[in-house]
This record gives C-alpha cells, sequence and structure tokens, in this order.
C-alpha cells in the first residue's frame, strides 16, 4: 500500500463531494492539505481573514444549494472564524469547516496556538469531530458533509490535530464507510392522510396563507410552490433565503413591508420549511393569529410545533409535499376558483397597490436632497439591477430601505445576516456568490461600519478578478443621528467616525473601479460605470446620518411592518 499523509485524504474527501472552492488562510497546521488541493481539483481562494472564509463558505452554500468548505489554521484561526460559522449555522447554512489543532500530544501543556475548535463552536454547530486518529480521517470527513446536508442544513467542524495530519501511513487502513448523501437521498414524502386533511382546511378557509421559509431553497421548491400557488389561488408570504420562491411581484405575494394584516388575519397558514423565530415574533398575535389553523411542513419532525401548534404536522420535503398535494388536488377536483377574486386577494392587492405608492410618495420627497437620502439612493440602485442580480445586505439602517424597494424573484437572490446580524459580512460574502455565480451581477449594500470590519477583501476579489460591486452608505457613523434615537440623545459621546473618509481612493488603490457620489443625481451614472466596468468595484455614496432604518424615527412606512 502506498504512504499518504493526511491531506492527501482530507483533500480526496472534498473531491468525491465535489467541491470546487475552498476559502482559506494558510496556516502550518493546515500545510499537508493545501498542497494536496490543487492535485484533486480543489481551487484556494485564499482570503484576508478567517471570518471573510467562512462567510464566503456560508453564501456559496446558500447560493449554489451545495456544501460550502472553509479552512482555519488551529488558534486564533478558528476564532476568527466563529462569527462566520455561528452565522451560518443560525441561518441553516450547510458548511463545512475544516480546522487544523496543536499536536494532541500537547493538550493542556502550552502548546502553540493550542485552543479546542469543537468545545468552541459547539453551542451553535450541528456537527463537531476532533479526529483522533490517523485511520478515521476520512470517515470523519465524509461524515460531516454527510451531516451539512441532511436536513435541518447546518456547520460542521473537523478538527484534525496536527501530529495526526502530517502523520503518513498505508493507503488501506483507512475506516470505511459514511457514504456521500446528496440532496436527493435525504427526500422524504408526507403522510398521505394529513396530505388530504391539509387540502381540507385550505380548501374551507376564507383566508388561507403559505409562509415559505429557508426549507424551500434547500428543497428547490420554488416550481412545485408556484404551480400550487397558480391552482389554488393562495397568497404566499416567504422569508429568509426561501424569499422569492414566489417572485415578490407576482399578484399573489405578500411583500414583507406590509406582511402584518395578512399574516395577522389569515385563519389557515401552511407553513413550507418555516421558522417561527423572533424575526416573526415567535408566531404570536398581533403578527400572527393565534386562531389561525396551522399546517406545517418540514423534513426535521422537532421543528413542527417548535413555537407555533400545528393542527396537521406534515413531516417531509417541502418539494415532495408540494406535488403531493397538487396531485392530490386535481385528483379530488378540489376547486378554488372562488378564491382568486375572493375579497382576501382584493385586500392584498390594495395593500401591494397602496405600499407601493407611498413609497413613491415618500422618495418623491426626499428625492434631490443633500446629503443624499437612502430611499433616493435605493430606488436608483434598484433601477440599474438586472432581474437575476444577487443582492447581499450589510446594513442595518439600508437593510429596510431596500425591503421597501426590492423584490426577490428566486429563492437566494437576497442573502443577507440571518439571525445572527453581524456586520462586516459582505465581503466575504460576494466571493462565495460571485463564484456561484459567474457572470451574474453581484451588489453589496454596505454601510461603513461593516466596510470596517470587512473591507480588505475587496483585495482578494481583485486577485481572483471577481466582478463585484459595493454600494456603500456612507454616513460616517455607526447609527442613525440620536434624534432617531432619544434614549440615547445627550448621555453619550456621538458614534461618529472620521467624516467624509474618501473610500473611493482607498479601494482605487486594490485596482478596483471606484466611483465617489454626493449629488443624487450623480448615482444611477456611477452604478451603471461600476457594473459595466467588469471589476470589483466601490461606489462610495455619501448619506444622510440622519436618517436611519425606516422603522427608527417616525421614518414614513416605519408602521408597515418592514423587515
Amino acid at each position: 500500500m502506498a504512504k499518504v499523509d493526511g491531506g492527501e485524504l482530507v483533500a480526496r474527501v472534498l473531491r468525491e463531494n465535489k467541491v470546487k472552492y475552498c476559502f482559506t488562510i494558510n496556516g502550518g497546521h493546515l500545510f499537508p492539505i493545501l498542497a494536496n488541493l490543487k492535485s484533486h481539483g480543489v481551487k484556494m481562494i485564499h482570503v484576508r481573514h478567517e471570518q471573510a472564509a467562512a462567510y464566503a463558505a456560508d453564501a456559496y452554500a446558500r447560493m449554489s444549494g451545495e456544501p460550502g468548505v472553509c479552512m482555519v489554521t488551529a488558534g486564533c484561526g478558528l476564532t476568527n472564524a466563529v462569527t462566520g460559522l455561528c452565522l451560518a449555522a443560525l441561518t441553516g447554512s450547510a458548511v463545512v469547516c475544516i480546522s487544523g489543532q496543536h499536536p494532541n500530544t500537547e493538550d493542556h501543556t502550552g502548546s502553540f496556538q493550542e485552543a479546542y475548535g469543537s468545545e468552541v463552536v459547539r453551542s451553535f454547530a450541528k456537527h463537531t469531530k476532533r479526529v483522533t486518529d490517523w485511520t478515521t480521517i476520512s470517515f470523519d470527513m465524509r461524515s460531516a458533509f454527510r451531516e451539512v446536508i441532511a436536513p435541518p442544513q447546518g456547520v460542521a467542524l473537523v478538527e484534525i490535530p496536527q501530529n495526526i495530519l502530517y502523520h503518513r501511513d498505508d493507503d488501506g487502513r483507512q475506516t470505511p464507510g459514511a457514504t456521500r448523501l446528496t440532496l436527493e437521498d435525504v427526500r422524504a414524502q408526507g403522510n398521505p392522510a394529513m396530505v388530504d386533511r391539509a387540502l381540507e382546511i385550505l380548501h374551507a378557509a376564507e383566508r388561507p396563507l403559505i409562509a415559505g421559509g429557508d426549507g424551500l431553497f434547500w428543497s428547490q421548491a420554488a416550481p412545485e410552490l408556484k404551480e400550487f400557488v397558480e391552482l389554488t389561488g393562495i397568497p404566499v408570504y416567504t422569508r429568509r433565503a426561501g424569499q422569492g420562491a414566489l417572485p415578490e411581484n407576482h399578484p399573489l405575494a405578500v411583500r414583507g413591508a406590509f406582511k402584518k394584516p395578512f399574516t395577522g388575519r389569515a385563519d389557515a397558514v401552511l407553513a413550507l420549511g418555516f421558522r417561527f423565530w423572533s424575526g416573526e415574533h415567535f408566531g404570536q398575535p398581533p403578527t400572527w393569529n393565534d386562531k389561525a389553523r396551522y399546517i406545517q411542513v418540514d423534513p426535521v419532525p422537532t421543528r413542527i410545533g417548535w413555537q407555533v401548534g400545528a393542527e396537521v404536522p406534515i413531516v417531509g420535503d417541502p418539494k415532495l409535499v408540494l406535488r403531493q398535494m397538487i396531485a392530490r388536488a386535481k385528483e379530488l377536483r378540489l376547486d378554488f376558483s372562488r378564491k382568486r377574486d375572493s375579497q382576501w386577494a382584493r385586500e392584498i392587492n390594495e395593500a401591494r397597490t397602496t405600499f407601493e405608492r407611498l413609497i413613491r410618495e415618500q422618495e418623491e420627497k426626499a428625492h434631490g436632497n443633500r446629503p443624499i437620502h437612502p430611499a433616493r439612493m435605493v430606488k436608483d440602485l434598484v433601477s440599474v439591477l438586472d432581474a437575476n442580480c444577487t443582492v447581499i445586505i450589510d446594513s442595518f439602517s439600508l437593510s429596510g430601505w431596500m425591503s421597501q424597494w426590492f423584490s426577490s424573484r428566486f429563492p437566494g437572490q437576497i442573502i443577507d445576516a440571518g439571525p445572527l446580524a453581524p456586520v462586516g459580512h459582505g465581503f466575504g460574502m460576494s466571493l462565495g456568490v460571485q463564484l456561484a455565480r459567474p457572470g451574474a451581477q453581484v451588489v453589496m449594500v454596505m454601510g461603513d461600519g461593516g466596510l470596517g470590519i470587512g473591507g480588505f477583501d475587496m483585495e482578494t476579489a481583485a486577485r481572483y478578478n471577481l466582478p463585484v460591486v459595493c454600494v456603500l452608505w456612507n454616513n460616517s457613523s455607526w447609527g442613525p443621528s440620536f434624534e432617531s434615537m432619544p434614549i440615547l440623545k445627550g448621555k453619550t459621546d456621538p458614534f461618529d467616525m472620521l467624516p467624509n473618509i474618501r473610500y473611493d481612493k482607498v479601494f482605487a488603490e486594490m485596482g478596483c473601479h471606484t466611483e465617489h457620489v454626493e449629488a443624487p443625481d450623480e448615482i444611477i451614472p456611477a452604478l451603471k460605470r461600476a457594473f459595466n466596468s467588469a471589476k470589483p468595484s466601490l461606489v462610495n455614496i455619501v448619506g444622510d446620518k440622519t436618517v436611519g432604518h425606516p422603522t427608527l424615527g417616525g421614518n414614513l412606512l416605519g408602521s408597515t411592518g418592514a423587515r
């Protein structure tokens, strides 16, 4: 038998799982793996900070539907990546992290970069494994991929001590097993009796609503959802990675910015891979109707009835369950035609029309403002975006304005900060998204606070010729003025930065295309030049620091339920 080291074994498993990219920063604890990536068809993407490696792997997974892979060195390499890994875990993103570690023969002796990654990430990771013997490296790596792809998708960490990774031994001594799984392998249909019961409830309801979440993305159920909606005429509200599974410009789409009158009054709710987390007020009134009849479809039994009681629990893959419901509704010849022109459907159309009128009127009032108002900036941005672009949200203030103006057309089109809600993730995520969608527009909507945390990975984008575009809301502040936060006014120093930093000049030195915008009429020409440059680009827009998120400070539409 040929003798191989642990790096060769790890690279083989990456190839078996069809991994194209590994996001990493080198370190001596990883050298055997780094030495074998290229020969196994895995391209190394070398970033500027380990957080970016984790963010990129997360975004790649959320864009491609395949596991994202990052690799970090021992100690500080792992701890630098923790926020990105935690975000991936709380978002339900399939990420495998490979971590180096000090030799296990030096445990608790003061070894160089001594840390215990499995213990650090165990509070949020789906699966952790510290490899304890060379013979299990392949099995442990394969197990990690199986864990992240099986519902509920999540994060797996494989931590390999240096002495085990560098060890060379006979190829045939590896422990067998842990066969590769794909999304198709982990699908299951729902109980037919429960499917019939769900259709009965939806058919009888006066105000039915479908709520779709991350599970729609991971089950790739967008075509089935659209077919079911066209068959039944039931409105749809989508969130997180499932947002856009029914395009939000569809007549039956309920957008998050005006959802509350509908989520709060629905009398029957079909929840598809949907979590009633804090962003949904845990499914409680007045955001959701506690008198509604809830049907929950999820491949994970323990997620059903978690925050909201399920009258009809259906354990199954959303894609397959929707196929069952479509076939059964046709077989039973259920007539849903009355729902298409119901008072419920008319109310949704009226709400959309009113909402769109209100945001137009709001923007018109601020159209020529200097400094630039966020409504003007976002409106102009949306006007130049391709229909198949991907938008990465990395700004609390602008997240609300984007939710008002941008309509998602497919699941995964919006990549956000998830329940963890960090800042600075956008630059790393842009790398993963652009590699998963070569040739498509990728735009970061970024605040200057986040830029200070992760901005230097624009150099990574330049190095790998990835034409991501950063639209920077430069208001020289970590938050809006204290006029929007009266609890702090006069009680603490402002959260300001040095005013009007010319970030465009900073990133021009990295070979990026850059623009500086102070006047509103300059926004669209600058954006067009950035997108046409075919280079990583930064558009530095000087914004009004007195205007924050639409829900703060009495801004118009703050009461409409903007996300």
